[in-house]
């Protein structure tokens, strides 16, 4: 008999989760360059994740993971070789799962703590969380930008989209929000100047209720430059 579908959402579930859509390409437009590629072949990593490449080579312990991490970039089919991979390992448990998700299809209904157990043994066996997360890093920061720079992409994608409230210069927005090496008065203070400037982007105030100033027809791409900046157009 078929057990109903129950399913558990990794970023939940899982110490290190990132989820971009499931379509999305780490190399479908060029952004794992091919230059680096073209010469990148395992021990003598090279390019801006080269040690992470050289770390997750050293730490896979299957042969597919290792054969795909060689030449410093993941394609979409290799993720999903080791998504394959994995789903083999999990299919006599009756769970699957895919980017973000696992799920149960199959068998005696097992709680969440076992599904979780199952998934991270056979992700131990398939180092399926190795690729994937260095899959994400390189889609999310093609380039291994630090955060200084990241804050900069930031406000460029804000600057290019027409979506700053009010004029302000980089410095201006850099000087805006938490940041390391200060103390937490410091940083509330920060958030609070930020989350101000910002409101029209919040669907409810401090205080949960509904915001008047809500502009939902930019809200979205406000924060799709906040979570994904480089990757706007």
């Amino acid at each position: 008999m078929l057990a109903a579908v129950v399913s558990l959402p990794l970023c939940l579930t899982v110490a290190a989760c990132s989820v971009p859509g499931a379509g999305d390409a780490a190399d479908g437009d060029g952004r794992q360059a091919s230059s680096v590629a073209a010469v990148c072949k395992a021990p003598d990593f090279q390019g801006p994740y080269a040690d992470a490449f050289r770390r997750g080579w050293e730490q896979a312990g299957s042969e597919l993971a290792k054969r795909i991490l060689e030449d410093c970039r993941i394609t979409d089919a290799e993720l999903t070789e080791v998504f394959d991979a994995q789903n083999t390992c999990l299919a006599p448990y009756g769970l699957a799962v895919s980017k973000g998700q696992l799920s149960q299809v199959r068998g005696d209904v097992l709680g969440a703590d076992e599904m979780n157990d199952r998934n991270t043994e056979c992700a131990g066996k398939t180092d399926l969380w190795i690729v994937e997360s260095l899959y994400d890093d390189i889609h999310d920061n093609p380039d291994n930008l630090d955060a200084d720079a990241l804050k900069r992409a930031e406000y460029e994608c804000l600057r290019r989209q027409d979506l700053l409230p009010e004029p302000i210069t980089e410095q201006e927005y850099l000087d805006m929000g938490p940041a390391g090496g200060l103390n937490e008065e410091e940083n509330v203070e920060r958030t609070r100047v930020w989350n101000d400037f910002f409101r029209i982007y919040m669907e409810r105030d401090e205080n949960g209720a509904p915001n008047p100033d809500y502009d939902a027809a930019k809200a979205e791409r406000f924060w799709q430059c906040q979570a994904d900046p480089l990757n706007q157009r």
